[in-house]
């Protein structure tokens, strides 16, 4: 018998009513009998595979998903789809969300700096930031003093600028705050650096960052609020093409995001969509590639009606 679904305690009641609970545990359960006792059933979304980002496309601000997403996601893979994420997310603050919905295919977290395989319950591909990131943040903490910056690897998240909107951020995600100096945590050892602060000082920041000197890693707006620092080479867009080595051939991705850092994902999908609140840049991204712009937000149904989308763009190619 496969093992229950379980989430942390603490974020439990975060992320459900209890009622929903055990309707998507009883969905995740009857799906996982289905593969594994290999029932002969009709499945016609076989070939289709989704790859979501997490906040603001799939969860709500409350960081919950509504039961009508749940519902679709499970008939989805019910009927031969699969089903993973995509996130800036680190492990802490991923965990609770991987032991949920159990990815069929690996997940892609630290914005593409790490590809995780829930099945194997290994890393299947991560890349490090270079040398040349430890001048980098060194500078920009000097001239940014008031934006907080973390630095991320599979074992935590280290502070190593405070703040406090770095320090809001970390209780959103759950993970505790952890002081250390560049000399303790080397960025070499690291997936990805993020800073945390006021709207017009990350948009302050964009602006600096585009001098060639900080050429060899790649930077990338998540939200309003942040600013990361990511591997030359990293990227959810990256990602996704890796992803789809992994998947059987001929596999038909469709992909949703709501911000800068999933713009390269979406443009590498064979579908795409947004919810209505998006990122403007985001929005242009898929009405330039004919995606799915929904009326919809995180809040209201967007990811249902997402899924119905893909599959009726499926059916009509």
């Amino acid at each position: 018998m496969p093992a229950a679904v379980t989430v942390p305690d603490q974020i439990l009641p975060h992320l459900f009513h209890l009622s929903t609970i055990e309707f998507f545990g009883i969905m995740w359960y009857n799906v996982d009998i289905v593969r594994k006792e290999g029932y002969n059933m009709p499945l016609p979304l076989k070939g289709l595979a989704l790859l979501t980002d997490l906040d603001g496309t799939l969860l709500t601000p409350e960081k919950t998903l509504l039961p009508a997403d749940a519902a679709a996601i499970a008939a989805f893979r019910e009927q031969g789809g699969l089903f993973s994420i995509a996130t800036g997310r680190g492990m802490q603050a991923t965990e609770a969300y991987l032991n949920l919905f159990q990815p069929d295919f690996p997940a892609v977290m630290y914005n593409g700096a790490l590809l995780y395989d829930y099945r194997k319950h290994q890393t299947a591909a991560a890349f490090r930031l270079p040398a040349e990131t430890e001048n980098i943040l060194r500078e920009l903490m000097h001239a940014f003093p008031e934006v907080g910056a973390e630095v991320l690897r599979e074992d935590g998240v280290f502070v190593i600028q405070d703040s406090p909107i770095e320090r809001r951020h970390l209780e959103i995600t759950n993970v505790p705050v952890v002081l250390k100096s560049l000399d303790e945590i080397p960025p070499v050892s690291c997936l990805k650096a993020l800073f945390a602060g006021e709207e017009q000082d990350i948009a302050r920041m964009q602006e600096y960052v585009r001098a060639p000197r900080f050429s060899a890693v790649n930077f990338t707006r998540s939200h309003r609020w942040f600013l990361e620092i990511l591997p030359k080479d990293a990227g959810k867009g990256a990602a996704l093409r890796q992803i789809r080595q992994m998947l059987p051939a001929h596999t038909v991705i469709g992909a949703t995001g709501d911000f800068d850092n999933d713009i390269t994902m979406l443009r590498e999908a064979d579908f795409c969509g947004c919810p209505a609140d998006s990122h403007a840049s985001v929005l242009q991204t898929v009405s330039e590639t004919d995606g799915f712009l929904s009326a919809k937000t995180c809040k209201n149904g967007f990811f249902s009606e997402w899924i119905e989308e893909f599959i009726r763009h499926y059916l009509k190619s």
